[in-house]
């Protein structure tokens, strides 16, 4: 599901709720047109029940929120149980995280062997 920074984060669980099942939010952030992407669950009864979140807050304020402490329990207006959202990495974070360095190495431009050939990429292979 994609939504955008002044959505209201009670339409964007509304159309949540519609598949019934856990989904992958994504929001292209402003200013920077990275792409952000929650994982969302369905709601839960196992879990506490927490206040519902505010009719105000917009999915920007929401994503900020996550990203920053990386999940968070939450509940909109109509659900009776608490769902919870939880960050997942950007390819920047994982590049730049210690542990993950050599797991996700991504080619830089000097690094590729990409040429361009009539408008084309094509890989070059060694023989």
């Amino acid at each position: 599901m994609i939504t955008n920074h002044v959505e209201s984060l009670n339409d964007a669980m509304g159309m949540v709720s519609v598949h019934g099942r856990a989904v992958l939010l994504a929001m292209i952030a402003p200013g920077s047109d990275h792409l952000q992407m929650l994982y969302i669950t369905t709601p839960q009864n196992a879990l506490r029940v927490v206040d519902v979140a505010s009719p105000k807050k917009t999915s920007g304020q929401f994503f900020k929120e996550v990203l920053a402490v990386g999940r968070k329990e939450f509940r909109v207006k109509h659900w009776r149980h608490t769902a919870v959202a939880l960050a997942i990495p950007t390819c920047e974070a994982m590049k730049n995280n210690p542990r993950d360095r050599n797991r996700y190495q991504l080619l830089n431009h000097a690094q590729s062997n990409l040429q361009k050939v009539g408008g084309l990429s094509r890989r070059l292979e060694r023989v």
